[in-house]
């Protein structure tokens, strides 16, 4: 089982994050903490995505709407990776002359060669 944090908690591990912040990511939809009986619980997940968004805060001066749609992004590209990373390994486990045919079709498809 995962360890969940309080409000308070994570306030306290996330060292530039205050609870007027906390609330404004909250408005923004960077973090959506689960809620339980006991309240809302925030994540591993949740901490790391409000310290990213506290580093931009402070040196982009990136508001809450702006850093909401850059962590979007962060999550895409992060998705995007790991789909690749399946693509190619099942690319890789395919016989030698399957493998050229797909990296000939690839190169053809991106450099037009």
């Amino acid at each position: 089982m995962t360890r969940t944090l309080t409000e308070s908690e994570v306030i306290a591990t996330v060292t530039r994050l205050t609870s007027a912040r906390l609330t404004e990511y909250l408005a923004a939809e960077i973090v959506i903490p689960e809620s339980t009986e006991q309240g809302l619980v925030y994540h591993s997940l949740d901490v790391a995505r409000l310290e990213l968004a506290c580093e931009l805060h402070d040196q982009y001066e990136m508001e809450a709407d702006a850093l909401s749609m850059m962590i979007s992004l962060i999550d895409q590209m992060h998705g995007l990776r790991a789909e690749l990373r399946e693509v190619l390994n099942a690319v890789e486990s395919q016989p030698e002359p399957v493998r050229q045919s797909l990296i000939d079709v690839i190169g053809t498809a991106r450099f037009g060669r």
